[in-house]
């Protein structure tokens, strides 16, 4: 069971895949339904009719947890990479190309990545004003934990775990959904001096996987010396004074070994935004722009999803237990059934029924862009998770700055990211036509790192059919001029 534990805790560690978009290129004004996801008002800007995004995916990985020493996310692919061993002095302080671990007392883990898939916008003027409406396809998964308990820490340092240890509480929460969203944006208050735009997306959310534990209350964990035939290397581990609930759904089917797909929860998600422009009205681009939106308002029911809970059982054999060691688990619902025999004597005590809720990761996301010369724009996004229904998955919190050149066939733009409020990053992107490529986070692709933790990438392939441009807008403006 330990080392299930153990495997589970590296998934959500090491592999923090955080959907954290290209900003930079968000910000450009050409970014259309692309950026529908953080600013329902952006594709409002568009200066083309139609926008069309054939497929979008952003990558990023960081974690307080474990890394590779000396190494680049390239150079890794054509590496061997070997495992910290510290009692032979095999570690990431002084061999390269080294997996090792950070050791800290708390951990915050995420997971996460954002696809969007065929999506499109198109300008409307109906009764003499402008809309802009869109349709997008996306896939979505995100999971957190939050200053998380690092007990996995002895074991990383090959050291005895003290004989006791009060676990803290703690929380963590995984989803995987798709959505299908419809983006609308127009202006409001026509009589004021400055342009507002008013826009929502309004959204089908599909649940397909998801999983809630929570830990109510710390946990006593005891070790203890392992019996002469066994590895003296790993002590006993007890776990006891527990209140632990876990509710799961997924659609991978352990009989056949394969993921099928199929809805298994649904809700209904909002996005809002209101944005205010100093734009001269025959002008194409802005002077500034100040942006507010709350995104992700909402929650999936997955209303067949098993519930189990753990509360004033035995005390459990975590490590070295004969009944779990070297156990092949071939689906949740059997490991769950096997710590409820440990702690019940009965493999069904444990379940208690079925629905559950799983909130979407609620945010705010502020932006301020300053135009300096033609084309020229900087740009500042503030994002913070602010969870609003039970169980919701959480996603980083952002201060973004960057600069960028925005033109019609081509931009590009530099910028600087503070995730987490803690770790700096440094990225660029650059649109040639269709093709959009970036990252947030590029050093670590290219060069070295003592410690390799993070890196990001993006990518989409956009399609613009009925391609405007500044000349045939200025002549579809009617003359304002006296006759």
């Amino acid at each position: 069971m330990y080392k299930i534990f153990s495997f589970c805790l590296f998934v959500f560690c090491f592999l923090k895949i955080t959907a954290q978009n290209n900003w930079t290129f968000m910000n450009d004004n050409y970014s259309g339904i692309n950026s529908a996801v953080l600013s329902p008002t952006q594709p409002f800007l568009n200066p083309n009719p139609w926008d069309v995004n054939l497929v979008s995916a952003d990558l990023f990985l960081q974690n307080d947890y474990a890394y590779i020493s000396q190494q680049s996310l390239l150079g890794i692919m054509k590496t061997p990479i070997y495992t910290a061993n510290p009692k032979r002095n095999i570690t990431g302080a002084n061999t390269p190309d080294t997996f090792d671990f950070y050791n800290k007392n708390n951990a915050n883990l995420l997971f996460g990545s954002d696809i969007l898939g065929p999506s499109f916008s198109m300008t409307a003027n109906i009764n003499e004003k402008k809309f802009v409406f869109g349709l997008f396809s996306r896939m979505r998964t995100q999971a957190s934990v939050l200053d998380f308990d690092n007990y996995l820490k002895y074991g990383n340092e090959m050291v005895p775990q003290p004989e006791e240890y009060l676990m803290k509480p703690f929380s963590a929460q995984v989803m995987n959904w798709n959505e299908i969203g419809l983006n609308a944006s127009t202006s409001i208050f026509p009589n004021s001096d400055k342009q507002w735009i008013l826009g929502f997306n309004l959204k089908y959310e599909i649940g397909l996987d998801a999983t809630n534990i929570i830990s109510h209350q710390s946990i006593d964990l005891t070790s203890s010396e392992p019996a002469i035939e066994d590895n003296p290397d790993l002590r006993n581990i007890y776990a006891s004074n527990y209140n632990v609930s876990a509710s799961y759904i997924t659609n991978y089917n352990s009989e056949s070994k394969r993921y099928e797909y199929k809805q298994n929860g649904f809700g209904l998600g909002l996005d809002l935004g209101i944005t205010m422009l100093d734009k001269e009205p025959r002008e194409d681009e802005y002077n500034s722009k100040f942006s507010f939106n709350i995104m992700d308002l909402g929650y999936i029911n997955f209303k067949n999803g098993n519930n189990h809970q753990f509360i004033n059982g035995s005390t459990i054999w975590i490590q070295n237990n004969p009944e779990l060691e070297n156990k092949k688990f071939e689906s949740p619902e059997q490991y769950l059934k096997l710590l409820s025999q440990e702690a019940y004597g009965d493999e069904n005590k444990s379940f208690v029924g079925n629905g559950f809720k799983m909130g979407l990761p609620t945010s705010i996301n502020v932006n301020y862009s300053q135009k300096i010369k033609e084309h020229h724009f900087v740009n500042f996004n503030w994002i913070q998770r602010v969870p609003v229904f039970e169980n919701s998955v959480k996603r980083n919190n952002v201060l973004n700055a960057n600069y960028s050149v925005q033109k019609e066939a081509f931009g590009y733009g530099v910028s600087t990211t503070l995730s987490e409020y803690k770790n700096v990053q440094f990225g660029a992107y650059f649109r040639l036509g269709p093709l959009i490529l970036g990252s947030e986070n590029a050093f670590p692709i290219l060069f070295q790192h003592k410690k390799l933790h993070a890196a990001n990438f993006y990518m989409a392939i956009k399609f613009y059919p009925f391609w405007d441009n500044a000349f045939k807008r200025y002549n579809r403006q009617k003359c304002d001029c006296e006759k």
